[in-house]
């Protein structure tokens, strides 16, 4: 089963990362924008129980102090969305790392075919 897991800052703090696109969006393109938020994107092609998907999203991938995350889309209101990732057959590391942190938190090796992907998704405020 594939889920895809959404990670952003709480909407009340600073997204420094889209803070910085912003500015660089204006300054090299002229492109005015209001905001930018910048969610990072896991895609999980695993098989596992619910509760413990549920334990890796709040264990293992997100801060609760400063973030959010959901397995149902957290961007609501913008735009325009870009979403960036890597082509099939590029190497992953961050993926590759999170397959790690998953294994360690589950205390178990994954089989050969489960996969984690990462991408970001900018969305962009007029």
């Amino acid at each position: 089963m594939t889920v895809r897991l959404e990670i952003g800052w709480r909407p009340e703090l600073v997204d420094a990362e889209g803070e910085a696109l912003r500015r660089k969006a204006q300054e090299y393109c002229g492109l005015i924008l209001d905001r930018v938020r910048v969610l990072r994107v896991l895609m999980l092609d695993l098989n596992l129980p619910l509760g413990e998907l549920e334990a890796i999203r709040t264990e293992v991938f997100t801060n609760p102090v400063t973030q959010v995350s959901s397995y149902s889309p957290l961007a609501r209101e913008f735009d325009w969305a870009l979403w960036v990732g890597y082509r099939p057959g590029v190497r992953d590391n961050a993926g590759a790392t999170a397959r790690e942190a998953i294994e360690a938190f589950l205390g178990r090796a994954l089989p050969p075919e489960a996969a984690v992907y990462t991408s970001k998704l900018y969305l962009l405020f007029a």
